[in-house]
């Protein structure tokens, strides 16, 4: 079995994690993140090389990228345009007809990514029952072809009403258009096989406008890694926690829209399997956002539809995405006086470059990462393992120059900066767990990511959490939860009947059929796999509701029934809702199924019972009330079992733990660090 890399892009620093099997070793790297993110990358395999690993030796590298987000909230994509059934050019516009900000007089929705005069309607319906009620209007596609033509559009959505029942219409539409134009083109029932036309057409839409942009960047990337001497297979990270092919993610670039952060999640998933706590709250704070995803039960929480720029005005995505909750709060999230003399904390960031101004490269605006330095919880001296020295003197200027604005002590504003901070990033745990009927205090916290260490207690702290785990080397988790993630391909199907009529060996037909459509595009990935993994899922709803509940299927055809399936249905909204209501029918609305190719992983080693010898070292650190004598610890010198009482700090390579005077910390067998929260 040959060795796995994986490479995770974030705003402000890129990290590369590497397995060998032969030896157990993980070995990682970081680097800044560049203007054109494949050369951060690339010059962090370089630095792999150079510590010894054989990055040509190498069989797997998965990749997980903001390129598709990016692209989607800078605007910066093709020129699409749309091909529809006549009679619903303008399905983008109209949507679902709501208003998210029911008393804002001046509410309006983002622009949708294809403009309306390129939207272009071609004769043709089928019908709900996927009968063809017209035929396709093959002259009226070819007027159209002519049009995009000339309008030199660079991409296609093609959306045509009732395609996820039958999508015979759409593949000779984009099969005419690719062949004729040489456009990147996209059919809406190859992302989605479900009902809801604006949805699936908004998915085309915006898979067009990505498509071109986000190819070009994986053939790049691919390109790359050969200079950096990595010559296996690349897979990227899908947004639903598995990894994508090439081919796959290149087609439908869409399924990335989340590719960043979801390793951290996979990887937080093996770290409560590991410490007996199934249930965990996966909290990763990087130098621009901070992150919140709920995995219950060992798997983390998914949504059907993803909106791309918010609910409130952004435009929906029909595909499994991790339920991923983001707030602008982040390292170098900049503190500003806002319209009314207040101090604000984001979203806007320093980035990586200027960065922070104790970053000593320009940077004119205190952020977060200033704030922790001035009130003493970062090492100037040993930032990222020494590798980086902080420049407290411009830190200490920028706060100062804002508490002059604010009318206030620069003591006080640092201490404020982190409060507001803990506060939004405590919002994103409040909407992943008590938003949706779970209790965080059932859950422990697995803290990463280069900041997250520093607030994960205060944020556990503010909602309630008693146990927070930072897993070893926190700063490059996303990278490092990378090599626990498999091959996935998700399927679903729109069912769309009542209990009442359904037969359970025809749902179990179905759900067998798009299982074997999963395992054979798994199968085909060119991958080394241990075997593979079905998982099947209903979403159900009561009569004449909107909105479905997902539930786990038992596989057998037993649990299929509809009485089981109503029992399963109502004990999960009884936990999300407190009530059920058996009196009301219940629908089968869609059917889902997981596919997961499981590949090799990396396997937690113990650690050895002794650890690195240090002198006790002591700084002023705030809490609370003041600064306070604070023993400052090296991680490596924490014996497995070992207890260490707040106040302290515990320094690492890549992050700063940050323990409070009423908690104590204690390192398990494998190395993960175990904070009781106190009062």
């Amino acid at each position: 079995m040959r060795s796995t890399i994986a490479v995770d892009i974030g705003g402000t620093f890129t990290d590369v994690a590497a397995f060998e099997p032969g030896t157990g070793a993980i070995r990682f790297e970081k680097t800044a993140s560049t203007p054109a993110p494949d050369e951060g990358a690339i010059e962090g395999l370089r630095r792999l090389a150079a510590s010894g690993f054989d990055v040509a030796g190498a069989e797997l590298l998965k990749h997980g990228t903001t390129v598709v987000i990016n692209s989607i909230l800078e605007r910066k994509g093709a020129k699409a345009a749309l091909v529809t059934t006549q009679g619903f050019r303008d399905t983008l516009e109209i949507g679902r007809g709501n208003r998210p900000e029911s008393f804002n007089l001046m509410y309006a929705r983002s622009p949708s990514f294809i403009p309306r005069d390129l939207r272009f309607e071609v004769p043709e319906r089928i019908l709900a029952s996927g009968e063809v009620a017209r035929p396709l209007d093959l002259d009226a596609l070819a007027a159209v072809v002519d049009q995009i033509k000339a309008l030199e559009v660079e991409a296609v959505a093609v959306s045509f009403l009732h395609a996820y029942r039958n999508p015979e219409h759409e593949r000779m539409a984009a099969a005419y258009i690719g062949e004729h134009t040489g456009c990147f083109v996209t059919a809406s029932h190859a992302l989605s096989g479900e009902f809801r036309e604006y949805e699936r057409s908004s998915t085309a839409a915006i898979n067009a406008f990505v498509g071109p942009k986000a190819g070009s960047y994986i053939d790049r990337f691919r390109l790359g890694t050969r200079s950096g001497g990595f010559e296996g297979n690349v897979f990227l990270m899908g947004s639903a926690g598995g990894m994508l092919t090439v081919e796959t993610a290149s087609e439908c670039p869409i399924l990335l829209i989340e590719s960043g952060p979801v390793g951290g999640a996979a990887g937080a998933a093996e770290i409560g399997r590991l410490t007996g706590n199934p249930n965990v709250i996966a909290f990763d704070m990087g130098g621009t956002t901070a992150k919140t995803v709920m995995i219950e039960d060992g798997i983390a929480a998914t949504t059907p539809i993803y909106y791309a720029g918010g609910y409130e005005r952004g435009h929906p995505v029909q595909a499994a995405v991790l339920d991923i909750v983001e707030v602008g709060a982040g390292g170098g999230s900049i503190a500003h006086s806002n319209a009314v003399g207040s101090l604000e904390v984001g979203p806007q960031s320093a980035g990586s470059f200027p960065g922070p101004a104790c970053y000593g490269n320009g940077g004119n605006n205190p952020t977060v990462t200033d704030a922790n330095l001035y009130l003493g919880r970062l090492n100037a001296e040993n930032f990222l393992g020494g590798e980086m020295q902080l420049d407290e003197a411009a830190s200490r200027r920028v706060i100062e120059e804002l508490a002059d604005e604010l009318g206030q002590s620069p003591q006080s504003i640092a201490v404020g900066i982190l409060r507001l901070a803990t506060l939004k990033m405590a919002s994103s745990v409040r909407m992943a767990t008590l938003e949706k009927g779970i209790d965080p205090q059932d859950f422990a916290m697995v803290a990463y990511g280069g900041a997250g260490p520093l607030h994960a207690s205060a944020v556990a702290r503010q909602m309630g959490i008693s146990r927070v785990i930072i897993p070893p080397h926190p700063g490059h988790f996303c990278a490092f939860g990378m090599l626990f993630a498999d091959l996935q391909n998700d399927l679903s199907e729109t069912i769309g009947k009542p209990l009442t009529q359904i037969h359970a060996s025809d749902l179990e037909a179905r759900l067998l059929a798009l299982a074997t459509q999963g395992e054979k595009s798994i199968r085909s990935a060119g991958s080394v796999l241990h075997g593979t993994k079905a998982e099947w899922y209903a979403d159900m709803r009561y009569q004449n509701q909107e909105h479905t509940i997902k539930i786990r299927l038992d596989q057998s055809i037993a649990a299929l029934e509809p009485d089981q399936l109503r029992v399963g249905f109502e004990a999960a909204y009884q936990k999300r809702y407190g009530r059920s209501v058996p009196s009301l029918a219940v629908d089968l609305v869609n059917i889902r199924v997981t596919i997961k190719g499981i590949g090799p992983k990396p396997e937690f080693s113990k650690l050895s019972s002794r650890a690195e010898t240090s002198s006790s070292v002591y700084r002023d650190v705030y809490f609370g009330e003041g600064f306070v004598p604070t023993r400052i610890v090296p991680r490596a010198s924490i014996a497995p079992g070992q207890i260490v009482e707040g106040p302290a700090i515990i320094e690492e390579g890549a992050s700063t733990n940050v323990i409070n005077p009423d908690d104590s910390a204690q390192v398990d067998e494998y190395g993960n660090l175990l904070i009781k929260i106190g009062r």
